[in-house]
């Protein structure tokens, strides 16, 4: 009897809970929208559009003005500076097996 009671105070509140959310949800998605309606917002919006694009356009000009650079300068070729002498190691030693028994 005891399980039943607390399986209906669930069911209840559940019920109530998820209209409670709901109707909360909905309240908050109104607001947003009236928010991104307003003007203000929207002249916010198309501003930070036009200063990307201006800026997005202003990348890609000075990138293909040094592509355009790079592929008219001369090729340059630089041959590495020569470094200390190598200092050659001297052989090692072959190694020789033994089979006699240090021990013995």
């Amino acid at each position: 009897m005891a399980l039943m009671k607390l399986a209906a105070g669930l069911a209840v509140g559940y019920v109530l809970g998820t209209r409670a959310g709901q109707e909360k949800y909905e309240q908050i998605a109104v607001t947003a929208r009236k928010v991104a309606a307003h003007p203000t917002a929207v002249q916010a919006q198309e501003k930070a559009k036009a200063l990307i694009s201006t800026s997005v356009d202003t990348v890609n000009t000075r990138l293909d003005t040094a592509a355009a650079e790079q592929a008219t300068a001369p090729a340059v070729t630089t041959s590495p500076k020569p470094g200390p002498a190598r200092r050659k190691s001297a052989p090692r030693p072959a190694a020789t097996l033994s089979t006699a028994d240090p021990a013995v």
